[in-house]
């Protein structure tokens, strides 16, 4: 043999040896990657475990904030108003809110053993042994899910314990998610450290729906067998009974067939569970064959002061969102709160405004005759929150919780929004002055390319101040103004500082500084905005009641207005600046028509582009009002209608006002008069000044003094850079136009435009705009 074969066969084993070695390289690797895999998942499945559990455990303490025993309350609640002359100190009863007698509670005594047991039997039948919860069936409801097979009656009863069904029905929760079941888990075990489980059974037999209306046994039985509950055998205890898992499925007065087999289904349990002996069950389930429900039940009386007004509408509505709040209940179960707890309601409403509104939007004194279907809201408050009158439509109210005009409807606001998105936070962080100068010309690439907007004169006015822009309500001039703060500082100032929760972030745009809105605004927000122009620039939430007490006369946590704590919008000075130009604005502008003579009135109009909406929005020194008219279906409003809110402003308020003591909006004492040059916008100089006006001025951010010659002083303005910036220092002249670049601000934004809505919103609130927001029609205020 050769040595090369030779060679050849002594390095086979080498080979084979390379092999393995590979081998067990690649198995120490895949084994590696595996074990690597492993570990983290294991980490990560603790992590996520961890957080998990940290979760779980920060909702042990969930419980209810309600006390079961108010449960039995079939209690009328009584609302009080001030007493005449609207004095304070002496409420009078003036509406009660009763409920029908449908709702009936029974004692455990009067619910006979048979009731008890049937229901314990059916839907929790370790009921008596579990602490709230019944871990068996919780567990056993989640195998469930992955079961889809139906045995003999499948699907009897579910996870959840009669403690879990009572909380569910209490706080009206049915929401599907893992934190609303595991809340209820917790708030079932806290429950019952709480209440006995005879406690907890009978108020469960008094809440829960057995369907056609009913809550709780004696109802039930009063309709389905003409009897209370004390005198139903096993039988109809077992047919009630069987209902509460789907009340509408097993209605016996619509499925009789549907209840006798669930009905059947209780039976067998009670007697497998040793709750009836085999001769009732043998009796039951005979009667069960051929029972007979009777179907009828006595009448409903109810005691709700005939109509209410629509300022009680609008408590009413106020106070159940309040009751959600405190309690953690749901809609359903407030307004049982509000017709069955016995509560005292002590409202705000001013009696003598609320008349003089209702007396002006019910005659033809403001409204005229040959508009019937024109229609309008008005709201009022003072300068502390207190809302004082509501009227949210025209005509005879026939009914109570109606569509309300003032409190609901989503309208676009027109001119009246000006001086809450724009003149009011750049008077506020110091950009203008009283007589600042602004560019009254269009912003480039408004609408489809084209320049915009227009006036309602079709005419741009150059450079003009502050209080004449205002004054005729300019909107070329505006835009500018906002482009110069930025949209941005507009929009969180009405959402953060105004409270407006009815703007969507698309309206964060120029178009905004006129108006131009998604949705649109109610007149309750808008009448709250203006409030900070005569009260030193604070803004307080709007109340309809002062507080609320239970039945024991407790004041209830969470409904307690009397110490409300304002936000302060602007600074007293900057809410003094915007008063008088708002008073300008009446004396010298487009709301003339409404001011009321020897008075100190501030205010402002306006009017859609379409002429869809028409709006006044001011203020008197005893209280703050507004109001929008339009129609229910949005058109536009003749020449004759438009004037119309301006008109329904000024008579109420007029009506109101009558015999009481002159007195002035408080002012704040560091703004000063002075003159200044109308050319300039600067404080005047004798000696090369031509035309002055009066100005009204922080003394502390006051404009320079003209020190040139007209003509050049005007002549053009600084570069802005920052909304944020510091006012200008002496020397500098400030003016807002066109060749100002501000941070933030886009020229693509004013194009974007809005008109009113075309259809009515629903009590949500929601509404849709003609034409969205596509520019199809561009948006002017017309004055």
């Amino acid at each position: 043999m050769r040595k090369t074969d030779i060679s050849r066969y002594a390095d086979a084993p080498k080979a084979a040896g390379d092999v393995i070695s590979t081998g067990r390289s690649v198995l120490r690797m895949f084994f590696k990657a595996l074990w690597t895999l492993f570990a983290v998942a294991a980490i990560t499945g603790t992590v996520v475990l961890a957080f998990f559990a940290a979760y779980v455990f920060s909702l042990k303490d969930s419980s209810i904030d309600f006390d079961l025993h108010k449960l039995q309350l079939n209690y009328t609640s009584f609302i009080y108003v001030n007493g005449p002359g609207d004095n304070s100190a002496a409420p009078v009863k003036y509406a009660s809110l009763s409920g029908s007698e449908n709702r009936v509670w029974v004692d455990q005594d009067q619910i006979p053993k048979a009731m008890q047991d049937a229901i314990v039997a059916i839907e929790d039948k370790r009921f008596r042994e579990h602490r709230g919860v019944d871990w068996y069936r919780t567990f056993g409801a989640a195998t469930n899910l992955f079961n889809f097979t139906k045995g003999d009656g499948g699907g009897t009863y579910g996870g959840s314990s009669i403690t879990q069904q009572l909380i569910k029905n209490i706080t009206g929760d049915n929401e599907v998610s893992l934190k609303r079941k595991i809340t209820e888990i917790f708030r079932a075990i806290n429950l019952e450290k709480k209440y006995s489980k005879d406690e907890i059974l009978t108020a469960y037999l008094n809440v829960v729906p057995f369907g056609s209306g009913c809550n709780g046994v004696q109802t039930a039985a009063n309709l389905y067998f003409g009897k209370d509950i004390k005198d139903c055998d096993i039988a109809q205890c077992a047919a009630i009974a069987g209902i509460t898992q789907n009340p509408t499925a097993y209605n016996p007065l619509v499925h009789p067939a549907a209840n006798k087999a669930r009905q059947q289904i209780v039976l067998r349990e009670m007697h497998k569970q040793g709750k009836i002996t085999d001769a009732e069950y043998k009796a039951a389930m005979t009667e069960s064959e051929h029972m007979v429900f009777v179907g009828k039940k006595k009448e409903n009386i109810v005691d709700e002061n005939s109509v209410w007004n629509w300022y009680t509408d609008a408590l009413f509505e106020d106070v159940k969102e309040r009751l959600m709040e405190a309690y953690g209940i749901s809609d359903e179960k407030a307004v049982d709160m509000l017709y069955h707890g016995g509560l005292n309601i002590y409202s705000a409403m001013n009696a003598d405004l609320q008349a003089d509104a209702e007396k002006v939007f019910n005659d033809n004194s403001a409204f005229l005759k040959s508009y019937p279907n024109l229609q309008g809201g008005y709201f009022a408050m003072d300068y502390s929150g207190r809302v004082m009158a509501i009227v949210g439509g025209r005509g005879k109210k026939t009914s109570n919780r109606l569509f309300n005009f003032a409190t609901d409807a989503k309208r676009q606001p027109g001119s009246s929004i000006k001086p809450l998105a724009d003149y009011g936070p750049a008077v506020n962080l110091g950009r203008i002055t009283y007589s600042t100068l602004l560019k009254d010309e269009p912003q480039e690439n408004w609408k489809d390319g084209k320049p915009g907007p227009s006036n309602a004169d079709h005419v741009y006015h150059g450079n003009v101040t502050v209080e004449y822009a205002l004054a005729q309500s300019l909107n070329a001039a505006a835009v500018q103004l906002c482009k110069a703060i930025t949209p941005n500082v507009s929009y969180n100032f009405l959402r953060e500082k105004l409270s407006f929760t009815s703007l969507e972030p698309s309206d964060n745009t120029l178009a905004m500084a006129i108006g131009g809105l998604t949705q649109g605004v109610t007149v309750r927000e808008m009448t709250a905005g203006y409030q900070i122009f005569g009260n030193g620039g604070k803004y307080y939430r709007p109340y309809t009641f002062y507080y609320v007490t239970d039945h024991d006369g407790n004041v209830i946590d969470g409904l307690d207005n009397r110490q409300e704590i304002p936000t302060q919008a602007i600074s007293s000075p900057a809410s003094t600046v915007m008063y008088r130009l708002l008073n300008n604005v009446m004396t010298h502008g487009l709301g003339i028509n409404a001011n009321i003579s020897g008075w100190d009135i501030f205010g402002k109009t306006g009017t859609t582009n379409d002429n869809k909406d028409s709006w006044f929005v001011g203020g008197t020194p005893y209280a703050v009002a507004g109001v929008w008219t339009g129609y229910k279906t949005p058109k536009t409003l003749s020449k004759y209608e438009t004037p119309i809110a301006k008109k329904v402003w000024k008579n109420i308020m007029t009506e109101y006002l009558k015999g009481k003591e002159k007195k002035a909006v408080p002012k704040d004492p560091n703004v000063i008069s002075a003159l200044y040059c109308k050319e300039s916008g600067l404080l005047a100089n004798p000696g090369v000044t031509t035309e002055t006006g009066v100005g009204w001025y922080d003394k502390n951010n006051l404009p320079p003094v003209c020190s040139m010659p007209p003509s050049s002083e005007a002549s053009s303005a600084p570069e802005e850079t920052d909304s944020s910036a510091a006012p200008p220092e002496s020397g500098q002249e400030s003016g807002i136009g066109p060749e100002s670049s501000v941070s933030g601000s886009d020229s693509s934004a004013g194009s974007e435009t809005e008109s009113a809505p075309e259809s009515e919103p629903d009590r949500a609130g929601s509404s849709k705009s003609e034409g969205g927001r596509d520019g199809e029609n561009e948006f002017q205020p017309l004055e």
